[in-house]
């Protein structure tokens, strides 16, 4: 069976032409110069003291019954003025007559030219109607009726048009003077006119009449069969969607292109051309049979690649490149608008070609805005473009959160909140509640779409803690569990997640929660991530003190992967092993959450620590990762926690013992990394106690040599070139920089002390 893209797209070919059996309107218009014989001019807008003289003027209108003319009042209530007694004028007066005219038979769906021909002025004044009833063929090739409200004030008087089980209620009220409404009805339509309950309302009634008598008159497009076909086929495939085992290919949305462009400025329902306005009064009146939903958005194609050089002339003429091989393409649908006209409230969506009615609907399209940019550099010449279309797009109205889901997991996150927010705040705190049973839905889609890949990011954001807390509030074990899966698989990236994965970690079972911490830390280890795992286990632990040695298999794997010794990761090169991060949280989590997991285990991650001190610096990670554990009132008096506070103060205090005096000469450290002749003058200038200055002279290329390797081994010595004669000569002079951060040092070394409760002279 073809595919539902193609289908629809097939039965939608045979409907072609626009229109209905009404059509109806406003313009803004200057109003005719309007002469009643025996009256004389009148006022527009309708002064009411012409009402008078106007209605003496007229007549009673009568009816037809049969072969028979007749006038009764319970029937219709309103008075005539023939057409020979009317004049109308003015140099605008035509161009808007015709306007109208052409506007309704485009609405109509008649395409031929078509005349009209004035019938009568109607004047009905308070409490005047007319029951329903159906127009005579009054002229030849007539086939419907013009009726044009004058601007004239009155309330009331609604046109009630009805056709083949349709009606139409058309309030032709203007209430600004500046505009004459309209409407037109074929002539078999049944019609009335509602009670004037206010006022007067003066009409002119114009037949439609085809100008070709030889043509058969024309007949409301009828696409009900269209409808009814394509309704059937909306609902046959909302209902394939609903299975629990819908096939991947089949779309969650469908994308009608349309013929004509369109501006974000005119994108309307109303605004619709020819066909275009044709199809999606199909589709609109389907799509409600259906219960789908239906908008009307502006499609985007962008794409981006290498350009090729075709001629032999002048490389950077754009007439000398072409399209090469794209690299980069997004399909994007936008800036909705109902069917009412209004503007929908929905997200940029993406859209795939099995969506496309037809599927191949994009094989032929022509972009409109093709750009290249020249070669640069090592970049070669590339190319940008892009397409813009319009369509119609459906999808059904149960399968709303679907397509919230498919602008992505940022898009959807508020949606998912707003959803919990109200789940909160209505008092029907049952999952049986719709805010509830949205909530539950949205956030299955993004666990299954969106989530894996938000896992896999390691930015630090809040996107899934975010997440977490809303199923954390909607009380949802069922997609927590289904979490608990994606966890295991995926692993932990961002440490900050640590505390909300343990919160919903309460809702689950304690068995499915250790074996999942189990494989996450295998994955996440293997992934670089050992400060994420390290946060994890020392949050469980804090959390779950009675149970917290279930996880000794976990905190093994992770211990196993901690750095430090590079026997441990020789399938990694060397920059992957250097990448692998490592700070003073990753050892206080460590020992802080070993400690409740297993003693032992902890001890000896403590003795890995101070084995391998050019991974884990004492000054740099633990000596503040003693600091938090000292610091914190869970893990101050843990075993561990003194060991490491103990070797971290016997550093220290190693370093205060040392002398703290100022230089005593001008003589200052001369290890230096290089042997060359020019750094070996720099070694005796530091040597030297009496010399405090020394003048390089060299070239740029020695002197920059020199002025390096000062910086490298962080002499105490401050450089400037001094330009006087070439070759310039580099000035070199000591101070006592060396002196200074010892200073600095030893203020740090106090407060550390103090605050691992050392008495500075103790």
């Amino acid at each position: 069976m073809p595919a539902i893209t193609t289908q629809l797209y097939q039965i939608l070919q045979t409907v072609d032409c626009p229109g209905d059996f009404y059509a109806t309107g406003k313009l803004e218009a200057f109003p005719p110069l309007l002469e009643v014989e025996g009256v004389g001019r009148i006022a527009l807008p309708l002064l009411p003291l012409q009402i008078e003289p106007l209605i003496a003027a007229a007549e009673r209108a009568p009816y037809g019954r049969g072969q028979e003319t007749l006038v009764d009042t319970d029937v219709r209530r309103t008075w005539q003025i023939d057409a020979g007694r009317i004049s109308l004028g003015g140099k605008h007066w035509q161009r808007t007559l015709d306007c109208i005219v052409s506007r309704a038979a485009l609405g109509l769906g008649v395409n031929d030219q078509i005349d009209a021909e004035l019938y009568k002025m109607l004047v009905y004044d308070t409490g005047s109607f007319f029951v329903s009833h159906r127009d005579t063929e009054k002229a030849p090739g007539m086939f419907a009726t013009l009726v044009i409200v004058l601007p004239s004030e009155y309330s009331g008087g609604e046109l009630v048009v009805r056709h083949q089980q349709q009606e139409a209620n058309l309030d032709l009220r203007c209430i600004d003077p500046s505009e004459i409404a309209y409407a037109a009805f074929y002539a078999d339509c049944l019609h009335e006119i509602l009670p004037i309950t206010a006022g007067c309302r003066l009409t002119l009634i114009y037949n439609l009449v085809r100008s070709n008598k030889k043509l058969p008159l024309p007949t409301p497009p009828d696409y009900r069969q269209e409808q009814q076909t394509v309704a059937a086929l909306l609902r046959d495939w909302s209902a394939q969607l609903d299975k629990e085992n819908a096939a991947a290919e089949i779309p969650e949305k469908l994308l009608y292109l349309l013929d004509h462009a369109y501006t974000q400025a005119e994108l309307s329902f109303a605004a619709l051309k020819n066909t275009d306005a044709a199809i999606a009064d199909v589709l609109v009146a389907a799509a409600g049979l259906a219960d789908c939903d239906i908008h009307l958005a502006l499609v985007s194609i962008e794409e981006s690649g290498n350009a090729e050089y075709t001629g032999s002339g002048n490389y950077w003429d754009d007439s000398d490149l072409e399209v090469g091989e794209v690299f980069d393409r997004t399909e994007t649908v936008a800036d909705w608008r109902r069917p009412d006209g209004s503007a929908a409230d929905l997200p940029r969506l993406p859209f795939a070609e099995i969506e496309c009615c037809p599927p191949e609907a994009l094989e032929n399209m022509e972009f409109d805005d093709v750009q290249f940019q020249e070669a640069t550099g090592n970049a070669g010449a590339s190319f940008e473009r892009a397409y813009h279309g319009a369509a119609l797009v459906v999808w059904p109205r149960n399968r709303y959160l679907a397509i919230i889901n498919q602008a992505g997991f940022n898009a959807a996150l508020p949606v998912l909140l707003g959803f919990c927010e109200g789940y909160e705040t209505t008092g029907d705190n049952t999952q049986s509640s719709s805010d509830w049973q949205n909530a539950h839905r949205l956030a299955g889609y993004m666990l299954r779409d969106g989530l894996p890949h938000v896992m896999n990011n390691t930015a630090s954001d809040s996107r899934l803690r975010d997440y977490l807390a809303g199923l954390y509030r909607l009380q949802d074990s069922q997609l927590v569990a289904q979490f608990w899966s994606v966890l295991a698989e995926k692993g932990i990236h961002n440490k900050n997640d640590c505390a909300m994965i343990v919160q919903i970690a309460g809702l689950l079972p304690w068995p499915l929660v250790v074996k999942g911490l189990e494989n996450a830390v295998s994955i996440s280890v293997a992934n670089k991530a050992q400060t994420a795992c390290a946060a994890l286990l020392a949050n469980f632990n804090l959390a779950y003190p009675d149970t917290a040695q279930d996880l000794a298999a976990a905190a093994r794997l992770l211990f196993g992967a901690l750095p430090g010794d590079a026997a441990r990761f020789a399938h990694l090169k060397p920059w992957e092993h250097a990448r692998m991060s490592i700070d003073d949280g990753l050892v206080a989590d460590v020992l802080a959450g070993f400690s409740g997991i297993d003693a032992s285990l902890a001890d000896t991650a403590l003795d890995y620590f101070l084995a391998w001190p050019g991974t884990y610096k004492m000054d740099a990670i633990l000596t503040p990762a003693a600091l938090s554990l000292t610091e914190a009132e869970v893990s101050g008096n843990l075993p561990v926690a003194i060991r490491l506070r103990q070797a971290v103060v016997a550093h220290i205090q190693q370093r205060v013992a040392e002398d703290l005096s100022p230089p005593a000469d001008s003589r200052r450290d001369s290890q230096l990394n290089c042997r060359c002749q020019d750094c070996t003058e720099l070694r005796l200038f530091l040597d030297n106690p009496t010399q405090a200055r020394w003048q390089f002279k060299a070239a740029e290329n020695r002197r920059g040599h020199v002025e390096q390797t000062i910086k490298s081994n962080q002499c105490d010595v401050d450089c400037r070139t001094e330009k006087l004669n070439r070759p310039y000569s580099l000035v070199c002079t000591k101070n006592q920089a060396s002196y200074q951060r010892r200073v600095v040092q030893r203020e740090k070394d106090l407060a550390v002390l103090a605050r691992l409760g050392i008495w500075a002279g103790g």
